[in-house]
């Protein structure tokens, strides 16, 4: 080993104790400089390291040390508690005595042998004679846990105890993952996860229902089975599946509230109506019963997400009107079979489309922009067709015919001949269509407008109006002058039908199955057919004024018909009888109305007004959530039942009921 600047190798020897009392011990050595016995005074300094050659006492340092002939002695003293039965390293570095320079430490480490540790040997206090076995009174300092016999219980690892113990001490487990097994006495606190076999007894809280026997019955189950018979003295609730209950329908008089299932209210209010609201989480199934005994009626409110069905409150449609579109020559009007899709046509200009039941309106400019008369749709709304009239743009003053597949966005000739086109048909898929003219014969296609077959037969006559089945299969044309035509084989073949003469028909319109037909004249006569026009009655006219336009549902049950060139008295007439009785709809403005279409079920009523806009009067349903609800007048009463999805249906109703 190289000692600088003097260069020394060393040879270190350990000496016993100087008194087995003390912690100090004393150390000899050997110092050579340059293979020669070094001679002189020297600083020494001492440090212990473990067996990862980590420091873990001193330094100690010695100053001056005499070394004689390489010789020399000095007294180290590192304390008791660093000798803990581990292996340790001594590390010994030197220099000239008074220098400034660094220790220079010399190598290898030298092991401390077993004689240090006779220090832990004997306590400070006594001197003991150690004999076998060692009294524990007399043991200082940490005994390490490999001296410790095997059956000692170690906090750092897991333990099996195999004999009963007794804690009479608090016992305290942090860790979660704590687990206990056996009979236990006394108090645990904590979540008890994993505790098995409790006494019921010496529980306290409540118990989670999952801990619960399968056959304990649960409040919040709402599928509850007894085995037994079950007994008690008053129920309440719905009764959803309730049978055998000999009961009746309940009735209360009710104030401003929600209103429950299977109970029937009489409001009684005389000036300001009874405000119900629907309850937020119905069953399918439940009902609800409301009539109005007072003056001041009824009033249903709704919740987030619902809506009622208002599609069969008849009477309410046609009473609210909303104008929508330009101002502009409206001449016809057609609608899908749910009422979501309109399309109008003006005289001259475009055509227009709307998607929401006619509150926004777009005008096609793919579509040429002419004197339109007339305008048909499929049940879907996808398939259109367009026929011109008369017009201005074309050098014979003749019209086309133009079809669109996508719902109004693009339109292309139907090559149809040129003639002054008056009306058109369409089938419910919209493959089979017909068109009429003034002064040509009835022409048909079966291809949706792409080719056109003149029926053979048929008279030029003026042609003022055509309706078709849903099928296809049944037809009614109608003859300015007079004639009525009908068909049940396609077009086949046409009769002419005499037992009436109607004066100046205007407009027909026929229900989905074409057995109802019904006829609108120029001086405001009715004529109706149950049989898909064999034989016709002539109805109770609403009006001397021309009807100029007509509209059906899809059973024929709800019509409607409106005056046209009339702008100061034109007006709507409806009915909901097949057309026995056509009251007066008070909504609707007077204006010079030009055509009319419903939905199938007849909740959506469009009319166009010439010089005006296009009305709408939709009893679909009702605003959905809470912004929507239904009003009955005195007298009124109506029964919801709820069929999911947030939709109420109305199952009965009467008197004057208006869904917003």
């Amino acid at each position: 080993m190289k000692f600088q600047p003097v260069a020394a190798a060393a040879v270190l020897l350990f000496s016993s104790f100087l008194h087995a009392q003390t912690t100090a011990f004393s150390y000899q050595g050997q110092l050579n400089s340059n293979s020669v016995p070094a001679n002189g005074l020297y600083d020494f300094r001492f440090r212990l390291f473990d067996v990862s050659s980590n420091a873990v006492a001193g330094p100690v340092t010695n100053a001056p040390v005499g070394v004689t002939n390489g010789l020399f002695t000095t007294t180290l003293d590192f304390g008791s508690a660093v000798f803990d039965g581990s292996d340790r390293w001594l590390e010994v570095a030197v220099r000239n005595n008074g220098s400034a320079v660094a220790y220079t430490k010399l190598s290898p480490l030298q092991p401390i042998t077993s004689t240090p540790y006779a220090i832990r040997a004997l306590s400070a206090s006594s001197a003991i004679v150690l004999t076998a076995p060692l009294q524990g009174s007399n043991v200082v300092g940490t005994i390490r846990a490999t001296n410790l016999p095997p059956n000692v219980a170690f906090l750092t690892s897991n333990q099996v105890f195999t004999a009963t113990n007794i804690f009479n001490g608090v016992v305290t487990a942090n860790n979660g993952a704590n687990s206990f097994s056996g009979s236990f006495n006394g108090t645990f606190a904590g979540n008890g996860s994993a505790l098995t076999s409790l006494t019921a007894t010496n529980l306290t809280g409540t118990v989670a229902d999952a801990r619960l026997s399968t056959n304990v019955a649960l409040q919040s189950d709402p599928a509850l089975v007894f085995a037994g018979n079950v007994t008690a003295s008053n129920f309440t609730g719905a009764g959803h599946g309730l049978t055998n209950v000999p009961g009746a329908f309940f009735w209360v008089v009710p104030t401003n509230g929600q209103i429950y299932p299977n109970v029937g209210y009489i409001c009684t209010n005389e000036i300001v109506p009874v405000t119900l609201t629907l309850p937020a989480v119905p069953a399918i199934g439940d009902t609800y019963k409301i009539c109005a005994a007072g003056a001041g009626g009824w009033v249903i409110g709704q919740n987030a997400g619902q809506t009622i069905l208002a599609g069969n409150l008849s009477r309410t449609v046609g009473q609210n009107w909303d104008a929508f579109g330009p101002k502009t020559n409206w001449v016809a009007i057609a609608s899908s079979a749910d009422g979501t899709k309109l399309a109008a046509a003006v005289n001259p200009g475009n055509i227009y489309t709307s998607t929401d039941s006619g509150a926004t309106w777009t005008q096609r400019t793919g579509s040429l922009r002419t004197n339109w008369s007339a305008i048909a749709s499929s049940a879907d709304g996808t398939k259109l067709v367009a026929v011109v009239g008369y017009s201005t743009y074309n050098a014979a003053g003749k019209g086309s015919i133009y079809r669109s597949t996508d719902s109004g966005a693009n339109w292309g000739l139907s090559f149809g001949s040129s003639s002054n086109w008056s009306a058109v048909a369409s089938s419910a898929d919209g493959t089979k269509l017909a068109a009429v003219a003034r002064g040509g014969p009835i022409e048909l296609s079966s291809n949706s407008g792409g080719s056109w077959v003149p029926v053979s037969g048929s008279p030029g006559f003026l042609w003022s109006g055509v309706a078709m089945s849903a099928d296809g299969t049944k037809m009614v044309a109608i003859e300015a002058n007079g004639a009525i035509f009908t068909t049940t084989n396609s077009g086949l073949g046409w009769l002419a039908y005499t037992n009436v003469t109607p004066a100046q028909p205007a407009a027909v319109a026929m229900s989905a199955d074409g057995s109802r037909a019904v006829v609108t004249a120029n001086g405001g006569q009715l004529y109706l057919s149950t049989d898909s026009g064999v034989t016709w009655i002539t109805g109770v006219p609403p009006t001397s004024g021309r009807l100029a336009a007509v509209a059906s549902s899809a059973d024929g049950n709800r019509l409607a018909t409106a005056v046209g060139d009339a702008v100061t008295s034109g007006a709507i007439y409806g009915s909901s009888d097949s057309g026995a009785t056509w009251p007066k709809f008070i909504g609707p403005p007077d204006a010079s109305w030009s055509g009319m279409a419903s939905s199938a079920d007849g909740s959506l009523l469009a009319a166009t007004a010439f010089g005006g806009n296009i009305y709408v009067s939709s009893q679909s349903r009702t605003t959905a959530g809470t912004n929507g609800y239904v009003v009955g007048s005195q007298h009124s009463a109506i029964e919801l039942i709820y069929v999911g999805n947030g939709n109420f249906l109305p199952l009965n109703h009467e008197g004057t009921i208006r869904a917003y």
